[in-house]
């Protein structure tokens, strides 16, 4: 049974609304093992096998929706750029291709990502779609520079020296937040206007035509189906940038009117993902004998172009540690590079212990490079929203006797 099933209630997304709403879903960008969360709008991650791979499949990429998915005809499709409370410029599609192209590999996570694990009858339950460990995926994105476009439009240092703190950015279906000016004009900050996702069109689902790419902030911030792009001297109004969207409260508050509204709007949005990690490989609940050969798989990964340095794997719920061998989607995502801008995938190749119990947890935690490490559990960072739950990833898995 889907997730979708069992009418998850998401208060930062549309309700289902009317029927025709959705007739021009573009059902065929979906493959059929995706975890559906809601069906309308559509929420859904992959399964694991997905995630042990470098570069997630478009079909395979989890799908983040706060409303139908926008119909857009490339031929009239503009995307205006302007500072605040002044004239607006207009770009066509064909006409920003006079601009350098880039490409990137870049890791999106939600900061739902494995939300469910705190949905606890001790800590209580969280507000927001029930993700596991996969609301998180790397593609290549290419497209025009934002910087230059920008630049193009009269935004530059300039803007920034008059006050100008942030560029805001508006989808074509009005979710809209903002984030740093500094980021999109960084000569390193590798942000881009992205129309094309692992060397082929941009899918509807995750933004035809027109998507702005930030690296190393949360996936909440590459806005899809761009619409306007603004330079403002104020952060944006609206749930998802100073409302609860993306604010992580303290594990003592358990509803919203325990807090006040002008307490949450002063706290900062997210941008960063902390250090986090997932095993991937082995499934839960796989079953093993004593003497198996076992290779344990995941993924780790750390915002603001920090990169995973180590990932520690252990086969007895965290007493004893080993190290796992890293892959980089990159030669430019090194350390101390900070442009890393992709998760690393990592292995661990091991032999199921002769002592082990009849059920086990296979735990993995990771270090980025500057020494940020995972919280042990999730209890102490449990928040209502359920947000950037960065506690040691892990499995349960079964051991038998050999026959």
């Amino acid at each position: 049974m889907s997730a979708a099933t069992q009418k998850v209630h998401d208060p930062t997304q549309q309700e289902e609304g009317d029927e025709a709403q959705w007739v021009n879903e573009p059902l065929q960008e979906r493959h059929p093992d995706l975890l559906v969360h809601t069906d309308r709008p559509f929420n859904a991650e992959p399964p694991n096998y997905a995630l042990t791979e470098m570069i997630t499949p478009e079909t395979l990429h989890y799908r983040r929706q706060h409303t139908p998915v926008p119909v857009v005809d490339p031929e009239t499709y503009r995307v205006s750029i302007s500072v605040e409370g002044e004239g607006d410029k207009h770009f066509s599609l064909s006409s920003l291709k006079v601009f350098e192209e880039r490409e990137v590999i870049v890791t999106f996570m939600c900061t739902g990502n494995r939300r469910s694990e705190m949905n606890t009858k001790e800590d209580g339950e969280t507000m927001g779609l029930p993700w596991k460990n996969g609301s998180i995926g790397t593609a290549a994105w290419k497209g025009p520079v934002l910087r230059d476009v920008l630049k193009a439009a009269g935004i530059d240092e300039g803007t920034e020296e008059k006050g100008y703190k942030f560029v805001t950015f508006w989808g074509l279906e009005d979710y809209h937040i903002s984030v740093p000016i500094d980021k999109c004009l960084a000569k390193d900050g590798d942000c881009i206007l992205a129309w094309a996702m692992n060397g082929k069109t941009l899918p509807r689902d995750h933004g035809y035509p027109l998507r702005v790419v930030i690296p190393g902030l949360v996936g909440a911030r590459s806005v899809k189906w761009i619409s306007r792009i603004i330079a403002t001297k104020a952060e944006v109004d609206g749930m998802h940038q100073v409302g609860i969207a993306y604010k992580q409260l303290g594990p003592n508050i358990k509803k919203l009117s325990d807090v006040s509204k002008e307490y949450i709007h002063a706290l900062p949005p997210i941008d960063h993902v902390p250090i986090t990690s997932a095993v991937t490989a082995p499934e839960p609940g796989t079953k093993l004998s004593p003497g198996d050969a076992l290779t344990v798989a995941g993924y780790a990964y750390s915002g603001d172009g920090k990169a995973v340095i180590r990932v520690d794997v252990s086969l007895d719920g965290g007493k004893t540690w080993n190290q796992a061998e890293l892959s980089r989607a990159s030669e430019t995502q090194g350390v101390r590079s900070r442009r890393a801008w992709a998760w690393v995938q990592w292995k661990y190749a091991a032999v199921v212990p002769e002592n082990v119990p009849r059920q086990f947890d296979i735990v993995c935690k990771a270090v980025d490079d500057q020494y940020n490490q995972q919280p042990h559990e999730g209890s102490a960072i449990w928040n209502l929203r359920g947000i950037l739950n960065t506690s040691w990833g892990r499995t349960n898995v079964e051991c038998r006797a050999k026959l």
